[in-house]
């Protein structure tokens, strides 16, 4: 049915309009033939729409043609009118849709010359995003983002309202939880829109989101009360079962029998109220300023943290070896497993008491917490005295934000910085946990200047540019002090080339040639010349005279080494202060890293040159059989030292015993690849730096490395080439025997040990292929001299099993076979454990 009211409404200008931008859509067509959002149409396709439109209304009186206003409502009188029976007609899925798409670009191209309101385009937009759904607003914003950059460009100051109102609008329609994507790309486009100094998107008065309120369950139901809705969950035998199944970290138990007895169980009843009203303290942070609010804030932290922190120890005692064979070298996060996309992914927390302890077992969930913890300690820490000194100098603050009159006392400020110590310390020692800080850290550092220059209401914070006359003042200037030194007839340190301009050329040339000139001075030249700097700097008399010779000596110390780094890098081990050097003059051995013949039963180093990797039950005589290797080949081999995050202990030296880090480093060097094996103990982390056992390579000697099961597993994993050795006992009582002996580890550290020497020995049978040898440490120099024998290739067939229980015919028989065959063999043993060889 035809429509009763006139398109036109009664004025010829609008029906003119009309027509012209119905005749340019047709036109569209035939420019762009595809359906989609793109290509956009170009000004250059539309110069006869621009000159016939601006015709219309040059032919009225001139008062009407100078009248903007009237021009700009004629146009959209005449664009709405298209636009509405466009989107009546067609559906936002419909080929036919190009027909807005094409009309959105020809207002462009009308607002850009200034032939229609600038904002026209956004308002048609924002009725566009009002009357569909959301999968159809996500279409429209695939539109708006493919012309961002056009359609912003010029004539903004009339537009950045409706585009602010229109963006947040759609905002309020969008769920946070399951259109978070779609969030962001809403957020992202004003940001790209509105320039950095822009008030328009600025929260100018400091409100903040009231509305968004946490609810939780006040109090657990009781046993006598009708549960409604509870949540089913596993039987206690069958939660047993399944963890039996499944990784231990996977899921944190909090009851006591699972627990380790230093700790103590955490209520998860007590803790889930404290824990959940911290979430009104973050939305509404002003609420602080209130002095039982801030002490219930204080202790909802500080059980929150404790919390955590028991969290993470239990699941870093609770790791299994399986999960160490999944992840072998880095530490990976949960998506690396799984991707997450929009779908599954959900920002808002779930409150129910039934998932607290699943969500307080999540590290990610525990980061996002610790997150707002750090925003609300930043807020607390800008009302310091100290902070506030810093805003004092601002001429016109925003009041709304600077909060004057309130100060942080002395006390509060002390917790709130211990508090933030503590988070910090947290965050970076969970996985890729440096790296984590990093990021959280630089946001933050980059949100307290955002908070500064709001403070200061927002000044302007484009340059002008500089001038002509600036510039070329700058240049003259810079000129000047370039120019302006007297540069040196001869460089610092340079010989003089003066003889080069002498008339005999091959003269010259021969003095040019000269070793004086271009060789490296002798090493021990330099050792007379610190010597005689020593010397001087004991009579002197004046600092300054002292100061000039220390300077001197800095400078021969610095050639000297320099020059000894070819020839005695192994020296500079020694070197505990650069002011005394004398390692470096020293004599070296003529070839570092050998032994004579006769210090080696074999003559030397062994064929097989690959490091040594020793493993076994703890107490079995690792570190002893070890040690007596180092001791009777000196020279051959070096122990590899572990790096580790625990404190010294009394008789311990760093990098003797081990390279003791912190755990910002530590977690350093696993993001960089840089461990062979590293693992937890006692709450402590321990690794292998491959760098280390390198670097060693590199320098003659031959790495030994000891390590438990799990660290050799996880080194085969990384693929790198070593050969493994087991010192087994001849049974578990003998290894319970000696660490009781020792008399430096507890009842539990004792019964630890023995539970991991069963698991050994249990591996040992399922698996009897993974070591080259098993050496029998039933007698110490017996079981050396096996160990000593498997090194150097004697039992190269047998792959050192112990062979004390064979017949002596046969035992001869295998040491002809290996004399004949010094080469080691680089196959891994096909022999069982030596309790099980026939007799």
């Amino acid at each position: 049915m035809p429509s009763a009211v006139d398109p036109g409404h009664g004025v010829p200008q609008v029906a003119t309009a009309l027509d012209l931008l119905k005749e340019s859509l047709d036109y569209a067509r035939t420019v762009k033939s595809t359906s989609s959002i793109e290509p956009a149409l170009n000004k250059s396709d539309f110069e006869s729409l621009l000159t016939r439109l601006f015709s219309v209304f040059t032919s009225e009186s001139a008062s009407q043609a100078s009248d903007k206003a009237r021009q700009y409502a004629v146009v959209e009188t005449a664009a709405r009118d298209l636009f509405s029976n466009l989107i009546a007609s067609t559906t936002i899925d419909s080929p036919e849709f190009v027909h807005v798409w094409n009309l959105f670009d020809i207002l462009s191209i009308l607002s850009d010359n200034e032939q229609c309101d600038p904002a026209l385009l956004f308002w048609l937009v924002e009725e566009l995003l009002d009357s569909q759904t959301i999968e159809g607003c996500r279409v429209v914003f695939d539109f708006l983002e493919s012309r961002r950059e056009r359609i912003t460009a010029n004539h903004f100051q009339p537009k950045k309202l409706v585009i602010l109102r229109a963006c947040n609008e759609l905002l309020r329609r969008l769920s946070r939880a399951e259109d978070a994507a779609f969030c962001g790309r809403v957020f992202i486009f004003m940001f790209q829109s509105f320039p950095l100094h822009d008030r328009s998107s600025v929260n100018l008065r400091g409100e903040y989101h009231v509305e968004n309120v946490t609810t939780y369950e006040d109090a657990p139901v009781s046993s006598g009360q009708d549960v409604p809705d509870k949540m089913e969950v596993d039987t206690e035998a069958e939660s047993d079962k399944a963890n039996d199944e499944r990784s231990a970290n996977k899921a944190v138990s909090f009851d006591a029998k699972n627990k380790p007895t230093s700790e103590t169980p955490i209520d998860m009843d007590a803790l889930y109220p404290v824990f959940w009203s911290l979430q009104h303290s973050f939305s509404q942070p002003l609420t602080l300023f209130d002095d039982a609010q801030f002490a219930k804030f204080k202790k909802g932290m500080e059980s929150t943290l404790a919390a955590f922190e028991t969290v993470d120890k239990l699941q870093k005692t609770t790791k299994t070896s399986e999960e160490s064979k999944m992840f072998p070298q880095k530490r990976k996060s949960p998506e690396a497993a799984e991707e997450r996309d929009g779908s599954n992914y959900n920002p808002k927390y779930l409150t129910s008491r039934d998932l607290f302890e699943l969500e307080i077992s999540d590290l990610y969930f525990r980061r996002h917490i610790l997150i707002q913890a750090l925003i609300i300690i930043e807020f607390l820490l800008s009302l310091t005295p100290q902070s506030k000194a810093k805003l004092a100098n601002i001429k016109q603050p925003n009041k709304a934000v600077v909060y004057g009159e309130q100060v942080l006392g002395d006390e509060e400020a002390k917790w709130t910085r211990a508090m933030k110590e503590r988070i910090t310390t947290y965050l970076q020692a969970g996985p890729d946990g440096y790296f984590f800080f990093r990021i959280v850290d630089s946001v933050l550092s980059r949100d307290k200047g955002w908070v500064y220059w709001k403070a200061e209401s927002c000044p302007p914070i484009e340059r002008p540019r500089v001038s002509p006359a600036e510039y070329s003042e700058a240049m003259a200037g810079a000129r000047r002090l370039a120019t302006n030194k007297k540069l040196r007839p001869t460089p610092m340190g340079s010989l003089s080339l003066d003889f080069l301009k002498e008339g005999d050329g091959s003269a010259a040339l021969e003095r040019l040639k000269d070793p004086a000139r271009w060789k490296l001075p002798d090493l021990q030249t330099f050792k007379d010349k610190i010597a005689g700097d020593d010397l001087d700097m004991d009579f002197a008399t004046t600092e300054k005279d002292k100061s000039e010779l220390l300077e001197s000596k800095a400078s021969k110390t610095w050639r000297a080494l320099r020059i000894a780094r070819r020839s005695r890098l192994a020296a500079f081990d020694r070197i505990e202060d650069w002011q005394n050097v004398e390692a470096i003059f020293q004599e070296q051995p003529d070839s570092e890293g050998e032994v004579e013949k006769d210090d080696c039963p074999v003559g030397g180093r062994p064929e097989d040159e690959r490091p040594i990797i020793v493993s076994g039950p703890r107490g079995v005589g690792k570190s002893t059989l070890t040690n007596m290797l180092l001791e009777r080949q000196k020279g051959v081999f070096e122990k590899v030292i572990q790096h580790t995050t625990r404190s010294p202990e009394e008789d311990e030296v760093d990098g003797q015993d081990y390279h003791f880090v912190d755990s910002k480093t530590f977690n350093a060097i696993i993001d960089g690849d840089y461990f062979l094996e590293f693992g937890s103990r006692d709450g402590f982390d321990y690794g292998t730096s491959r760098k280390s056992a390198e670097a060693l390579v590199e320098s003659g000697k031959i790495p030994l490395i000891i390590l438990d099961r799990e660290g050799c597993e996880m080194v085969k994993a990384n693929g790198y080439s070593a050969r493994f050795v087991f010192i087994s006992s001849p049974n578990p009582g003998e290894i319970e025997s000696r660490l009781r002996k020792a008399g430096d580890l507890a009842e539990d550290k004792i019964q630890g040990a023995m539970e991991n020497a069963l698991a050994d020995i249990e591996q040992l049978k399922n698996d009897a292929h993974f070591y080259d040898a098993i050496i029998m440490n039933d007698d110490l120099d017996q079981a050396y001299e096996r160990l000593e024998k498997f090194i150097y290739g004697a039992l190269a067939k047998t792959n050192g099993v112990d062979q004390s229980s064979a017949p002596p015919d046969e035992d001869v028989a295998m040491k002809e076979v290996a004399s004949e065959e010094a080469k080691p063999s680089t196959e891994t043993s096909n022999s069982a454990p030596a309790e099980q060889q026939p007799s």
